[in-house]
C-alpha cells in the first residue's frame, strides 16, 4: 500500500499576494508584542528591586543579631556569666564572625550592584 504523490501539481502561483493591509497588520501586531515585552521587563525589574530591598533588610537584621550575639558572648565571658571560655575559642568566634559578616555583605552588594558583562 504505497501512496504516490505527484509533486508537480503543487504551484506557488496559487498563494495569495501580500497586501499592504497585511504588512500594516503585521507591524501593528509586532508593536503590540514589543510593548508587552517591554512591560514584562519593567515589571520584572520592579519585582527584582523590591525583592532585593527586602533581602537587604533581612540580611542586615541577621548581621545585627549575629554581631549582637558575639558581642554579648565576649562581654559576658568574664563579667556576668563567668563563662571563662578559652582564648582559642574566642579567637575562633571572632574570626568566623568576621568572615561571615564580610561574606554576607559581599552577597548583598553583588546582588544590589550586579556586574554587566562588556558587550564589545
Amino acid at each position: 500500500m504505497s501512496a504516490s504523490f505527484d509533486l508537480s501539481r503543487i504551484s506557488i502561483e496559487n498563494t495569495p499576494a501580500v497586501t499592504p493591509e497585511d504588512i500594516t497588520n503585521a507591524r501593528a501586531q509586532n508593536q503590540i508584542l514589543e510593548d508587552r515585552l517591554g512591560s514584562a521587563k519593567i515589571g520584572r525589574f520592579l519585582e527584582d528591586t523590591r525583592l532585593r530591598r527586602y533581602l537587604t533588610y533581612i540580611f542586615s537584621f541577621i548581621i545585627f543579631l549575629w554581631l549582637s550575639a558575639v558581642i554579648s558572648i565576649l562581654y559576658f565571658n568574664n563579667n556576668v556569666l563567668n563563662l571563662k571560655l578559652p582564648e582559642n575559642v574566642l579567637i575562633t568566634l571572632l574570626t568566623t564572625t568576621s568572615i561571615n559578616v564580610i561574606g554576607m555583605m559581599l552577597i548583598i552588594l553583588k546582588n544590589l550592584f550586579p556586574q554587566v558583562p562588556n558587550q564589545d
